[in-house]
């Protein structure tokens, strides 16, 4: 998986995420430190979310079930090795 594709399907997973952690909008804005229009954004997958904000979101809520099936496994294995192999 490269970083590409794990942008890809964390963006598309966000809002998932998201709610699997009860956090309303702005609180997922806030602790990733975006704007709430960015990350609407991101959910209605009109953009993706950028590399910083997919390693922040992977970071933070790394025991997250949806990001451990997403990427399979260790979330930040998963990262460490797309930024080794790019």
């Amino acid at each position: 998986m490269n970083q590409s594709d794990i942008k890809e399907e964390i963006s598309a997973k966000m809002k998932l995420i998201r709610i699997e952690n009860n956090y309303t909008q702005e609180q997922m804005a806030t602790v990733l430190g975006i704007s709430k229009k960015s990350l609407v954004q991101i959910e209605k997958r009109r953009i993706n979310a950028n590399w910083t904000i997919t390693i922040a979101t992977c970071a933070l809520f790394r025991n997250s079930e949806i990001i451990r099936h997403a990427l399979g496994g260790d979330a930040l294995k998963t990262l460490e090795s797309a930024v080794h192999h790019t």
